[in-house]
């Protein structure tokens, strides 16, 4: 506020700083420069973003959508014409996108019903007779078997699952071949955290209704009936993958050929584990996973090879449209790479925004804009609506989306100055350099500001020290790694690809030593912890709201990023988290001590330890107070935690039930059993999953169990196992 001051006796006189009429100006402004950007069809932009709502307000819940919550959305959806027809012209913009919001929910679920298919109902031992699909090479004499089951004994009650997945020791069959084995299947596994990735709902999508472990060898299955032309295809694009990812191995030992392997084939097995937690830890993991990085590039190298050589012949440079000729032959070079990568959920993604910005150049439209990327969305979302939740699908398009606002912006206050001139040689090599290492620096900022959101809640995470490992090993990556991927695969069928993969080599030595030096400077191998959801969407609508609108007003997304950031160190873990099958639980002291009780050490507990922040390198502090015996473990009452008993044999009832405060089991505990907490057996986790649950003090000085989250509800959701 402004003080006017008088020089008479009369009070002083307060007044707005911005009176009645600047506002209505400046609301006036604010109108027409979103009308400006609606008439330019910027609004389009939002039309992904509407669609991706409504499909994540259905993959979100823990249990199914009722009937009624599906009329809701066709209802809205309908209302939609309806106010078109009624008011053409001055129809509001929310509600065409509440109108898309409610079409990417009902897709969404048409979708999951389209996708329909038996899943295993329980655990048990089975022999398997099938045709072998896909074969993935665990490393340390292991492999992973993708197999379509053409009989199951015994039989599951609800049908055979299209395809199971069994992890197998000895002798590998080839893709193609038809086998028979005994193998323990199992479910796939529901998220292992509330709010978790849900390795059930991705199995679900790509056909996969079991999975397990062999018991002994796979052996041959003499009497199979022939293979389908589809399955005869598959098999023969696993054939060369196998045999392309043995030769690289054979040309690169070690985690070099195996990351070798994973960025022309796809397969990533045999990288280390200790490789793997460095290039995590220093931000640079998403190299080793075929997507939008390695796509555009392998159409980048192949559009701008294949415009040269047609530019350096006169007769075809002057007389054809080279540069559509160029994206075409680049769109079918880069399916190819897609089709022998794997053809993988991020690399389908990928190849879609690859697909729609080389069809632009087809129809004369700028390639790189925003505009083809949301159309890449809408295509994404159409296909798989439930690519929505995939962590690797946020990132990607967060990333991209962020990238290609920064380029617009920069586009818009670019000097249209003339580039030097008549300056020297050196000195225009000098500024561009300096230029390019100014803008790699600006990218790199920028994709991992924009993806920071969802790394932090899907991995608990941050990579504080990314910025510097990706400003050396993206180069390494564009300008050396992947060209000599490119050329190595293309020599590769006329044996000549050791050359390029020794140069390809080298790069990625150069890469792993950066990540690995890089993780060690990293503070605490950067875990953080997962933050409450709603600050991460609060950050993410803010940075939506800055990247897809233009002018000033872009700047109000600070305020939901500024408040969501703010937040983000807000509240705590849960103090109690119990696994769904009753086999362990990780509770949390009111003195911030940790405390692990039954189970083994596993992927379960280390998903469990990074949300709640914890370094892996403690896992073996945490159960250090904790007794066990065959029937049961304990932890014993002490200040600021009740006792907890994980019981594993019926026994172990008739002592703990009495005594104990908090009675985890995965058996059906008795009738008489009544705890003095609570009791959590598998009749309750049945229903429930895993449960998350804060620890209150009561007035009795007794522990009370406050429950915050679930993985599991009812109407169970169709990916999951149904109820026994």
């Amino acid at each position: 506020m402004t003080v006017r001051t008088e020089t008479s006796n009369e009070p002083p006189i307060y007044r707005w700083p911005i009176a009645g009429a600047e506002w209505r100006r400046r609301l006036s402004a604010l109108r027409e420069s979103f009308a400006r950007d609606l008439d330019d069809g910027r609004g389009f932009l939002w039309w992904p973003v509407a669609a991706a709502v409504g499909a994540a307000l259905y993959f979100a819940p823990t249990c199914e959508p009722s009937p009624a919550d599906l009329m809701l959305a066709g209802l809205g959806l309908l209302a939609v014409p309806v106010l078109i027809a009624r008011r053409p012209l001055a129809m509001p913009y929310w509600a065409i996108l509440m109108g898309l919001a409610c079409a990417g929910f009902l897709h969404s679920a048409l979708v999951t019903r389209l996708a329909t298919h038996p899943v295993f109902p329980f655990e048990r031992t089975v022999t398997v007779h099938a045709r072998v699909v896909a074969v993935e090479d665990r490393g340390k004499g292991a492999a992973r078997l993708l197999l379509q089951p053409a009989e199951i004994d015994p039989r599951p009650r609800n049908g055979l699952p299209p395809l199971v997945r069994v992890t197998t020791r000895g002798e590998v069959p080839a893709p193609g071949e038809a086998v028979t084995v005994l193998a323990r299947l199992a479910p796939p596994m529901p998220p292992p955290l509330p709010g978790g990735y849900d390795f059930a709902r991705v199995a679900w999508f790509a056909g996969v209704g079991a999975s397990g472990f062999a018991y002994g060898a796979v052996k041959p299955w003499p009497d199979a009936p022939p293979p389908d032309t589809w399955l005869t295809l598959l098999s023969g694009i696993e054939t060369v993958r196998v045999a392309a990812a043995g030769r690289i191995r054979a040309a690169l030992p070690g985690d070099t050929g195996a990351i070798a392997a994973a960025l022309i084939v796809g397969d990533r097995a045999g990288i280390s584990d200790a490789t793997n937690e460095a290039m995590r830890v220093a931000g640079v993991s998403h190299v080793l996973s075929i997507s939008g990085m390695h796509m555009s590039l392998v159409a980048a190298f192949l559009f701008g090879g294949i415009r040269l050589m047609l530019a350096l012949i006169p007769p075809l440079a002057l007389t054809l449209p080279i540069k559509k000729i160029a994206a075409m032959l680049s769109m079918l070079g880069t399916g190819a790479y897609f089709v022998v990568s794997g053809m993988d959920v991020p690399a389908e993604r990928s190849m879609i925004t690859v697909a729609v910005s080389l069809f632009a150049v087809l129809v004369d439209r700028r390639a790189l804009s925003l505009r083809v990327i949301a159309v890449a969305a809408l295509v994404t979302l159409a296909l798989s609506p439930e690519a929505v939740m995939e962590p690797g699908a946020q990132m990607s398009f967060a990333a991209v989306v962020a990238l290609m606002a920064g380029l617009e912006a920069w586009r818009a206050r670019r000097s249209e100055a003339a580039d030097g001139g008549d300056v020297s040689l050196l000195a225009r090599t000098v500024r561009r350099f300096a230029l390019w290492l100014v803008a790699a620096l600006a990218a790199t900022v920028v994709a991992g500001l924009a993806t920071l959101p969802m790394a932090l809640y899907h991995f608990g995470r941050l990579a504080p020290l990314g910025m510097i490992a990706n400003l050396v090993t993206e180069p390494l990556v564009s300008f050396l790694i992947m060209p000599m991927a490119l050329i190595a695969a293309l020599m590769m069928p006329l044996g000549l690809e050791g050359m390029p993969l020794t140069v390809m080599g080298a790069g990625i030595d150069t890469m792993i030593a950066v990540a690995r030096v890089v993780a060690q400077w990293t503070p605490g191998g950067g875990l953080y912890g997962r933050p409450m959801g709603w600050t991460m969407l609060a950050v993410v609508a803010g940075g939506l709201w800055i990247c897809l609108w233009r002018g000033r007003k872009r700047w109000f997304g600070l305020v939901p990023v500024l408040v969501g950031l703010a937040f983000v160190g807000v509240g705590s873990p849960p103090a109690l988290i119990v696994a769904g099958d009753g086999s362990q639980v990780l509770m949390r002291q009111q003195n911030g001590v940790w405390h692990k009780i039954g189970g083994k050490d596993g992927f379960m507990l280390d998903v469990w330890m990074a949300a709640v922040g914890l370094d892996p390198k403690e896992v073996q502090s945490l159960d250090r107070d904790t007794a066990c015996d065959q029937e049961a473990c304990l932890l014993e009452a002490a200040a600021g935690r009740p006792s907890v008993s994980v019981i594993s044999r019926p026994f172990a009832f008739g002592d703990d039930c009495a005594a104990v405060a908090i009675v985890v089991s995965g058996l059906e505990a008795p009738p008489w059993c009544r705890p003095t907490g609570a009791l959590l057996d598998g009749r309750r986790l049945a229903t429930t999953g895993t449960l998350t649950f804060d620890i209150e003090v009561n007035g009795a000085g007794a522990f009370d169990l406050k429950e915050t989250g679930r993985v599991l509800g009812i109407p169970r959701r169709s990916w999951l196992a149904p109820m026994r």
